[in-house]
């Protein structure tokens, strides 16, 4: 076999070897799960879900360009781009909203809190978040939030209370776990926001 021939059999063999590498395998992600900021205090004796009042949690709201099953992030003001094989591993508008019921139940040690409709009595307030934006700034490792909170009071003539806090958290890597764990944080805070809000 001449030299051209064999190189030209060992490129093919080569480029034959690169196609046939099987792409990674996806990677599932999921959020960490959130620990409350405010802590119950030690003297303050939770009262029986009975006698509790309730608070109906309405599923947070996210922005639709993250409604996907891809782990997005913003690589500038007009890019979106994905992780590379990196998907979450539930619809992360039901993990948010989840997430974030779990760390507002223990700083609200005197309510009842039911996610979504609370079908065994009517609730004494509702509360309705949205964050938008909700944005993970990949070249500054840092997460960009806005949410807009409203509680009101089925059933009676009280006007519903609005209020709007901004957030960034820095994420301690570049990796879709970072990202993850920067959302955590976030829903920690709000939880820890409408909480006192709640109290007042």
């Amino acid at each position: 076999m001449s030299s051209p021939l064999r190189a030209t059999t060992a490129l093919l063999a080569l480029l034959l070897g690169a196609c046939a590498t099987p792409d990674p395998p996806p990677v599932l992600l999921t959020l960490p799960p959130t620990v409350p900021l405010v802590a119950a205090p030690a003297t303050t004796p939770a009262r029986s879900a009975a006698e509790a009042p309730l608070l109906a949690v309405r599923r947070v709201a996210i922005p639709e360009y993250l409604l996907v099953r891809r782990v997005r992030y913003r690589a500038d003001a007009s890019t979106l781009a994905d992780w590379p094989h990196t998907f979450w591993a539930e619809r992360i508008e039901v993990a948010v909203s989840r997430e974030f019921v779990s760390a507002l139940r223990p700083a609200l040690p005197q309510w009842a809190v039911c996610e979504g409709n609370c079908p065994e009595r009517p609730p004494q307030a509702t509360l309705q978040v949205e964050i938008v934006p909700m944005d993970y700034w990949r070249p500054q490792r840092v997460l960009r939030a806005r949410a807009r909170m409203t509680i009101s009071t089925p059933g009676t003539t009280a006007p519903a209370r609005s209020f709007e806090t901004s957030l960034e958290l820095p994420a301690v890597t570049d990796s879709p776990q970072a990202q993850a764990e920067a959302i955590s944080e976030l829903l920690q805070r709000l939880a820890a926001v409408a909480a006192a809000a709640l109290k007042n």
